[in-house]
């Protein structure tokens, strides 16, 4: 009797750890804006432009389970209903967010009145002017409070505020508006030297108040508000600006100027005295200060910085720069950073960015990751030192300029054809040492994966 004919053992097709994997990604991003790790404009702006990372990180995954089952014996894993659901939404997710990159979010959001705590999000709007004047006698400060609001200070001809306001209340009637309209008149109380004008508490909460105000110039003034834009101009004193949501512009200052805010943009101009930027800057243009420059906040736009007398330095999240003082300009954004007229000591440490340096002096030491080093010191020469992973190094040099080069770059070229100097690029590493001229500073180079140039100007 023969034996019963043998059921070949079927093993199931194993479902794909990817999904799983994307959702973890896509939960720790959103897990560090939530607590604050991140900033809003940070979190969108990955979004938008990097999102399509996730679709190559599911790839590889994919390629690596499929590698792994063939080497095993195993069958591959299958992606499933739910992971190509996933998939989907995830393409359509980041085509949608980066479709909305240019909408002015913060204008959207004060068109339907959607205040930080969504408060006062239903109703109808109602607008009142008022306007007053009120002397201000002794006292060394001006100090305003706004919960949210533009605000902008010119000065006043005599020791008066001269003020106008524009309240906007949203409610659910003209009665309700008008109550809080009459429970809100602002006014300046002085508490010893400080003349304050508090506008965050009680009824003063449930309505813009928009601000032309005209202050006496020689008292310093600080101003704060959650969300609005801060603007000064003509102040003979120290100046204090902080924003949550909105822009701080501060013009032809005779002291201190600091600049605080979470989200959007700086302009500071003509400052006699020290400047500090600190928060998220979308955009920031700093120019015509006598005094030292602290930049030390993330931008996500342009940065434009000129003319700046003493020390400079600016801290984001990949680039930290200083320098002893700016005759010309900085620009940086979207992964360059161009600038001229630099005084050294130079030095610079930042990555994923290209470096345009022209007609530095003094000292220079460069560190990079993953962009090009271009350099184009004047005499009189001081030391020079670059190291640049990823990418090449220009160097331009004064015609009859004497140095002492130390030049290595690993898996790459060197070219120095405008000197006289000896090159070994036979080898994996290629390397260039020599005395040129009478000798002088070092110029010390390396870099892996790129190629060194060395010119005369």
């Amino acid at each position: 009797m023969s034996a019963p004919p043998q059921v070949p053992y079927y093993r199931p097709r194993p479902r794909s750890i990817v999904g799983p994997l994307v959702l973890i990604t896509i939960g720790v991003l959103f897990l560090l804006r939530t607590t604050g790790v991140i900033s809003f404009a940070s979190f969108r702006n990955w979004l938008v432009h990097y999102w399509p990372l996730l679709l190559i990180f599911w790839g590889v995954a994919k390629l690596l389970e499929y590698v792994w089952a063939r080497q095993h014996g195993e069958p591959t894993p299958r992606l499933g209903a739910g992971g190509i659901m996933l998939l989907v939404f995830v393409i359509l997710f980041g085509t949608g967010v980066t479709r909305t990159a240019d909408w002015n979010w913060r204008g959207i959001g004060d068109e339907i009145g959607v205040d930080d705590n969504w408060d006062n999000m239903f109703g109808q709007h109602y607008d009142y002017t008022d306007n007053f004047a009120q002397p201000l006698v002794g006292g060394s400060e001006i100090k305003i409070l706004s919960a949210q609001g533009d605000i902008t200070v010119t000065p006043s001809e005599d020791n008066q505020v001269h003020a106008v306001v524009r309240k906007s209340v949203r409610t659910d009637s003209q009665e309700n508006a008008n109550r809080l309209n009459d429970s809100t008149r602002p006014k300046f109380i002085q508490q010893g030297n400080v003349w304050l004008l508090d506008l965050t508490s009680g009824d003063f909460e449930k309505a813009r108040f928009d601000l032309d105000l005209q202050l006496p110039k020689q008292l310093a003034l600080s101003m704060a508000t959650r969300r609005g834009n801060l603007s000064v101009s003509q102040r003979e004193g120290n100046v204090d600006l902080s924003t949550d949501r909105g822009n701080l512009s501060a013009e032809n200052v005779k002291g201190a100027t600091s600049l605080h805010l979470r989200h959007g943009s700086v302009n500071v101009k003509t400052v006699t005295g020290n400047v500090q930027v600190d928060g998220e800057v979308e955009d920031g243009s700093v120019s015509d200060v006598t005094g030292t420059l602290e930049f030390d906040a993330g931008y996500n736009g342009n940065v434009q910085l000129s003319h700046i007398g003493e020390h400079l330095h600016l801290k984001s999240v990949r680039t930290d720069l200083q320098l002893a003082k700016l005759d010309g300009e900085i620009s940086m954004g979207h992964g360059d950073i161009r600038a001229t007229a630099l005084a050294g000591p130079v030095k610079l440490n930042t990555r994923f960015n290209e470096v345009h340096f022209d007609e530095v002096s003094g000292a220079v030491e460069v560190e990079n990751r993953n962009g090009i080093v271009s350099i184009r010191p004047k005499t009189p020469l001081g030391n020079i030192d670059i190291n640049n992973e990823r990418g090449g190094i220009e160097l331009e040099l004064p015609p009859v300029a004497g140095f002492r080069l130390d030049a290595e770059s690993k898996d790459g070229t060197i070219d120095v054809n405008d000197f006289s100097i000896n090159v070994d690029n036979a080898r994996r590493d290629a390397t260039a040492r020599a005395t040129v001229g009478k000798g002088g500073p070092d110029i010390r180079l390396r870099t892996d994966r790129g190629t060194i140039q060395i010119r005369k100007q």
